[in-house]
C-alpha cells in the first residue's frame, strides 16, 4: 500500500531536513577545514556527519511515523548540500541518499519503532561510511579499489599502533567503530525522541 504524507508530514520532514542540511554545510565543513586534528583516520568527518545527522533524521521519524520519512528528510538534506557554496557534490550527496534508504531498511526489519530499531538503522547508515570510500574512489575519482584499500590499512596502521600485516583487525577496527557509532546515534534519537514525546511537542502514537 502507498504510503500518503500528509502537508504536516512534508512540513516537519523538510523541517528536519533543513536542520540536517544545515549541519551539512555548517558544522561539516568547518570539520573538513580542521580535518585531521578533530577526527582520526579510524573516524573520520563523514562518519562522524552521518551519524548526527542520523539523530536528526530518526527524530523526525517519530514526528513522521511513517515508511519513508528518513529517506525524503535524506533527500532534502541531498538537494540543500546541491545549493550550498560548494556547489553539486555527487558522492557526497548520493552518500546521504544511500544512508538514508539503509536507515529505512533497519527501521524496516525492526517492523515498529524501538530503541533497538533506531539503533539497527543507525548501524546500517553509519556503516555505509566505510564501504562509500571504495564506492566513490571507484565510480566517481576512477581509483582501484585495490589502491583504496591499501591506504586504508596504511591510516588504520598509523592510528592503531600497529604493522599493516594486521589487516583483518585493521578492517574490524573500522567496521566496529562505525557500528558503535551509529548504535549510539539511534539510541541518542531514540532517548532524545522520547524526551520531545513527553514533553508534548508534536510527536503522535
Amino acid at each position: 500500500m502507498k504510503t500518503r504524507f500528509t502537508t504536516r508530514d512534508l512540513v516537519y520532514i523538510a523541517v528536519f531536513g533543513a536542520l540536517w542540511g544545515v549541519l551539512e554545510i555548517t558544522l561539516g565543513s568547518y570539520l573538513h577545514l580542521i580535518f585531521p586534528p578533530v577526527a582520526t583516520p579510524l573516524v573520520g568527518v563523514g562518519t562522524i556527519m552521518t551519524a548526527m545527522g542520523m539523530v536528526v533524521a530518526l527524530i523526525g521519524r517519530l514526528f513522521v511515523p511513517k515508511t519513508g520519512s528518513v529517506l525524503m528528510i535524506g533527500v532534502v538534506v541531498a538537494i540543500l548540500k546541491a545549493l550550498s557554496m560548494g556547489g553539486v557534490k555527487l558522492p557526497a550527496m548520493l552518500a546521504i541518499i544511500i544512508e538514508s534508504l539503509l536507515a529505512e531498511l533497519g527501521l524496516i526489519l525492526a517492523r515498529r519503532p524501538n530503541r533497538g530499531g533506531f539503533m539497527l538503522a543507525g548501524c546500517l547508515a553509519v556503516l555505509w561510511t566505510f564501504f562509500h570510500k571504495f564506492f566513490a574512489s571507484y565510480v566517481f575519482l576512477g581509483r582501484g579499489i585495490y589502491d583504496v584499500y591499501l591506504g586504508m590499512l596504511k591510516e588504520g596502521s598509523q592510528a592503531l599502533g600497529i604493522g599493516m600485516g594486521y589487516a583483518v583487525l585493521i578492517i574490524v577496527a573500522f567496521l566496529l567503530i562505525r557500528i558503535v557509532v551509529g548504535g549510539l546515534a539511534g539510541w541518542v534519537a531514540w532517548e532524545l525522541g522520547q524526551e520531545i514525546r513527553d514533553q508534548g511537542l508534536g510527536i503522535r502514537d
